[in-house]
């Protein structure tokens, strides 16, 4: 189709070629071709007279006339080349001056004006439709180019977002496994949620779990005061300009101003305990599924750092040694000297407990340090240890007490031993320079003398150490 074109451009003279043409026969070749028969009247008389063209032309008979004849034909043919000149050449000019100011319009980013195509066929005809149709494409194009940085914004916006998401997550994570503690973890984890909309903000809330000492509820960017939580439900909820809140919702929908919020459970083992939420307050806004999906993700990274907390906390309870000390925790000594308890009345055997403490010692860690006080409870502990047989239990209570259990021994005898005890541990702290502010004070009970349950021989014990103490200050 484009050679045939163009073989039809060569080879008719349409269009500027013919006006061209024209041009050049009225400005060149017609006055040329008067001028040669003005001058064969005059070089061949004899065809003049075979026409008798005098008897047609009686004007020019004579010579004067022939010479006015001469000066109009030539005066009128040359008017006629000029007249007819100039409008060609405004015929061809106009359009193109047309075709020049549109061009500049193009250059200059007006893509919004249509060009007149000429109502002729010809070149100029067909430049201006191809101007059109580039202003169309063009303008198609700008079009296009729109909504791809507007697709573009969009995926920045996303991929900004998952980055955020992805930074959080790790942080979380890294938390979790640091084991700090467990208000952090949530901090972070409703920080961060906020995060994903520069509008948005955050809140949790969290049912009472078994023992765990954390704050119920926690927000970002809203204010919690006031505000009635539901019980948790099992299933995510989205609230926005298509979803209106369900009617245990409600309420709360309401205390924070109807905003666009998404709810999402937090569960343990299974149960739901709290929900963690995600909100806006855009016009007409309208949740997509994957902002639902982060959503779940976080409350996926509430539920990890909830359990894992339980099972520390489960880890410490079976555990039976004190981290400072190495002796025996509090719960491990309880339970077995309910024990031993048990055994000693079966068998009606004695069974002694002796408890230490150290009166001086919190005024020695406020003057000395923690670590320093830390020091002299566990040369004390590793002493009484020291003192003991294989049968007897040394453990620490959360109290800074040192307790002692004394299977097979009665009340004569444990006071004996802890006598030892208390002087050897004395000795060794004052040679460590504590300066004699530093010394043990003891109790001792027997069962079933001071008690027959373990409670009750701790109670008893717990009562004459602070006597011991209160009179060993007022000593000092």
């Amino acid at each position: 189709m484009p050679d045939e074109r163009r073989q039809r451009l060569i080879v008719l003279p349409t269009g500027i070629r013919l006006d061209l043409l024209t041009a050049f026969l009225l400005m060149s070749a017609v006055p040329l071709v008067v001028l040669l028969l003005v001058a064969g009247w005059f070089a061949f008389p004899n065809v003049r007279e075979f026409y008798h063209l005098e008897r047609w032309f009686p004007l020019i008979a004579t010579p004067s006339d022939s010479t006015w004849w001469l000066l109009s034909v030539l005066t009128l043919t040359m008017a006629v080349s000029l007249l007819g000149s100039l409008y060609l050449a405004a015929k061809i000019i106009k359009p193109v001056i047309h075709l020049s100011h549109h061009a500049q319009s193009l250059a200059a980013g007006d893509y919004d004006a249509a060009m007149t195509e000429e109502a002729r066929a010809g070149e100029l005809g067909d430049l201006s439709a191809a101007l059109n149709k580039l202003t169309s494409q063009i303008r198609t194009n700008m079009v296009e180019l729109k909504q791809l940085g507007d697709r573009t914004t969009q995926m920045n916006f996303e991929i900004n977002t998952r980055m955020v998401m992805l930074s959080g997550l790790l942080q979380i994570g890294e938390l979790i496994g640091s084991g700090v503690g467990l208000d952090m973890v949530l901090d972070l984890v409703v920080e961060k949620l906020a995060l994903l909309d520069p509008q948005g903000f955050s809140l949790l809330s969290l049912q009472p779990i078994e023992d765990l000492p954390l704050t119920l509820r926690r927000g970002h960017n809203v204010d919690l005061d006031r505000l009635t939580w539901p019980p948790p439900k099992p299933v995510p909820v989205m609230m926005d300009a298509t979803h209106r809140p369900p009617t245990g919702l409600e309420p709360l929908w309401k205390q924070l101003n109807q905003p666009n919020l998404v709810l999402h459970p937090v569960f343990i083992r299974g149960k739901p305990v709290g929900a963690l939420g995600v909100g806006n307050r855009y016009p007409g806004f309208g949740w997509a599924q994957e902002f639902v999906d982060l959503t779940a993700v976080f409350a996926k990274q509430v539920s990890i750092a909830l359990e894992n907390e339980l099972l520390l906390r489960k880890t410490k309870l079976l555990a039976i040694r004190d981290e400072l000390t190495g002796a025996y925790n509090e719960a491990y000594l309880r339970q077995r000297l309910a024990e031993e308890l048990k055994r000693a009345i079966l068998y009606q055997r004695p069974c002694a407990l002796v408890m230490f403490t150290i009166p001086g010692l919190p005024h020695y860690r406020q003057r000395a340090g923690e670590p320093q006080s830390e020091q002299v409870l566990k040369q004390a502990v590793r002493i009484i240890q020291e003192s003991v047989t294989d049968i007897d239990r040394v453990g620490r209570f959360s109290g800074n007490e040192i307790v002692v259990l004394l299977p097979e021994r009665n009340k004569r005898q444990a006071l004996e031993l802890a006598d030892s005890m208390r002087q050897r541990a004395n000795a060794a702290l004052a040679a460590q320079g504590t300066g004699g502010s530093l010394t043990l004070v003891g109790s001792v009970v027997e069962n079933p003398l001071d008690g027959v349950t373990a409670e009750e021989l701790i109670t008893k014990a717990s009562a004459a150490l602070s006597d011991a103490s209160t009179t060993r200050e007022q000593t000092a």
